[in-house]
């Protein structure tokens, strides 16, 4: 079983993009360490975005996806130089009295200070898939994972799932996502990896739900899923599963509709390459 590279986040992102126009956080993280981190180009990497009650623990997190949880956005929503895919690991604590709904605020800080981020935004007709609800309603039931399930929380039993960490698992019989208390905007996003266009939630549902889905995308299909085909116990190569996201999402009671939606987008007119010395 591989890891694909997946971005674990417990940040609600939703489509208001912050604008240049509105006054610059000055909340800045206490203290905060930035190093390179994997190559940009590398396909087999863990990545982790992990926010607690009192820090930050992102590893081979890219600047793009720094900007997307900053100013929450979704990583389609962001273009720039580049360079906006190089990656690192950063350690930062919160100043004191600060809480994690507050990452963003910090972020930007981060970003403005340590990379010298400058952006403006536009708005764009996209075309989109959107999360709507099949005809026979959802088959979601809300998680019973508890905020107080974090990797730094005292209560935490050992082995319990993270509360909307989401993990990709790849194999040839396709991929394998699943993840506790997940919002239906996160999952939103991870389905865009797969698909060739963004996906939206219009659900209108709001509570945290744990999903399992396994599926074969088209580009794995073609290829025989990561690694190459599977081999049967005779030594040949197995049949790929047919079944594949679109199909996939119907088991959850959802559905996923063409449409075209107006996106606001963060253009990046200028950002470093790297950042400033701790």
């Amino acid at each position: 079983m591989k890891f694909l590279s997946v971005l674990p986040l417990v940040l609600v992102a939703s489509f208001a993009v912050a604008t240049a126009q509105h006054p610059q956080s000055n909340l800045s993280f206490e203290v905060a360490s930035i190093r390179p981190g994997a190559d940009a180009d590398a396909e087999m990497i863990a990545i982790r975005m992990n926010a607690e009650r009192s820090m930050i623990h992102y590893v081979n997190v890219s600047l793009r996806d720094m900007i997307r949880v900053a100013y929450n956005i979704k990583e389609f929503q962001v273009t720039g130089p580049d360079w906006i895919r190089n990656r690192f690991n950063i350690e930062a604590k919160y100043p004191a009295g600060a809480t994690e709904d507050q990452v963003p605020e910090m972020l930007q800080s981060l970003l403005r200070d340590r990379f010298k981020l400058q952006f403006h935004n536009e708005t764009k007709d996209h075309a989109v898939f959107a999360l709507v609800v099949g005809k026979n309603g959802p088959k979601l039931k809300p998680s019973e994972v508890k905020a107080t399930d974090y990797p730094d929380s005292p209560n935490r039993k050992p082995g319990t799932p993270v509360r909307g960490d989401l993990q990709i698992m790849g194999s040839p019989t396709g991929m394998h996502l699943k993840g506790p208390a997940l919002t239906l905007s996160r999952l939103c996003e991870t389905l865009s990896m797969f698909v060739d266009q963004p996906v939206v939630d219009r659900t209108g549902l709001p509570e945290r739900y744990d999903i399992d889905l396994t599926f074969m995308p088209e580009n794995m299909r073609m290829r025989g899923g990561p690694g190459g085909p599977g081999q049967g116990a005779d030594g040949g190569t197995e049949a790929q599963p047919r079944i594949t996201l679109f199909e996939a999402i119907q088991d959850l009671g959802l559905k996923l509709e063409p449409r075209k939606a107006p996106l606001q987008m963060l253009i990046v007119d200028h950002i470093e390459k790297a950042p400033t010395e701790n």
